[in-house]
């Protein structure tokens, strides 16, 4: 072979042999674009976990609960929960959706905004919601319960040592919580004389703010006497089988197992009283203060459908209680006061009172 051709080859070669080292070179470079495009993708749309990111203080801050309680609360009822898919067709965790859920009951805010957040849609977050709520408010006789006959001499000394109020077991008061128009037959009965549409919820607490007996079902037109009147509470306490009694304010008839304030008092034992009633039954008020500005929630009209709205309205009662048990501090700003009660009903006139107790209360403790 002439030695001009051989070169030629030979160049021909080593052209050939660089371009497959470009091209290599190339096909590296779009491998290592690829896989930073990638890592910006996962950056965007994974989930960071909460559990990791957050610190202890910032988790409680956002889900009002401990990652301790969330985690045992998720093993108590994961169990039972349905599997709900993502937009994408993807099965939503467990423990992800406890933790949409109880963001939308601590902030309140629209579920498409926490959809975004979490790259879900927002009939996941719903879902998620209704499914949780179901699942918690089912947990609710083990975490509100009303004392014992044989226990109630422990609440008795906790209640007196607030105002001297001897024999109170519990305080009750109600609260509105607003709902969207449940519409149907029965849609009207859930409108109260203001024009709102909202639930008429009643709840009892210890002197530890934790509630021992809730009821969520009665709508925004119903008084709190009858309420009260037709709860399995008031079936328990007029058996007699309770030394104690109930303290509530004049929407409630006075009997001997629920005192309440005396209207127009004259100064001495009677003022004493009403000092130490209202005094002592503030604790309620604060109870359901403390529920709502936890679980925000219940404080705009709850859109949701009236089943799951009644369920969202216990879930609340029992977290509230599993927070309270675990001394989950609800930071507030300082000096704000709390709310007072929001259940100016006036005293139905169809009722028969019994003011005997209250007066031998009056008399000779006061």
């Amino acid at each position: 072979m002439p030695v001009q051709l051989s070169f030629q080859v030979s160049q021909v070669s080593l052209n050939m042999n660089r371009g497959m080292e470009h091209l290599e070179h190339l096909e590296h470079l779009q491998h290592l674009q690829h896989l930073a495009s990638l890592q910006g993708w996962l950056q965007q749309h994974i989930v960071a976990n909460p559990f990791q990111v957050y610190s202890e203080a910032e988790f409680v801050d956002r889900f009002r609960l401990t990652k301790e309680c969330c985690l045992q609360l998720l093993e108590s009822i994961q169990e039972q929960l349905p599997i709900v898919e993502s937009n994408k067709g993807h099965p939503i965790s467990p423990q992800l959706q406890l933790l949409l859920a109880l963001r939308y009951m601590a902030t309140g805010n629209f579920q498409l905004t926490l959809a975004d957040g979490s790259d879900v849609s927002q009939p996941s977050v719903s879902r998620c919601t209704a499914n949780i709520s179901q699942r918690i408010s089912e947990l609710a006789p083990k975490y509100i319960k009303f004392p014992d006959p044989q226990t109630e001499d422990v609440l008795m000394c906790q209640f007196a040592d607030i105002a001297g109020m001897p024999g109170v077991v519990g305080c009750t008061d109600g609260i509105h919580v607003p709902i969207k128009n449940p519409g149907g037959e029965d849609g009207e009965l859930y409108r109260c004389p203001k024009g709102y549409f909202l639930l008429n919820v009643m709840g009892v607490c210890d002197a530890s703010l934790k509630f021992t007996n809730v009821v969520v079902h009665w709508a925004g037109s119903t008084h709190d006497a009858r309420i009260f009147n037709e709860s399995l509470l008031c079936e328990r306490l007029r058996t007699g089988l309770y030394k104690g009694y109930l303290l509530g304010d004049s929407a409630y008839p006075c009997r001997s197992y629920i005192l309440t304030p005396v209207l127009n008092p004259r100064p001495g034992k009677q003022s004493r009283y009403n000092a130490s009633h209202m005094r002592t039954r503030r604790v309620i008020e604060r109870a359901f203060d403390v529920l709502k500005r936890r679980w925000a929630v219940l404080s705009a009209p709850l859109r949701t459908k009236l089943e799951t709205s009644k369920n969202i309205i216990m879930a609340c009662a029992v977290l509230h209680n599993i927070a309270v048990t675990h001394d989950i501090a609800l930071d507030l700003p300082e000096g704000e006061q709390l709310d007072p009660s929001e259940n100016p009903d006036p005293r139905p006139q169809d009722v028969q009172e019994d003011f005997n107790r209250r007066s031998s209360v009056i008399e000779n403790i006061f």
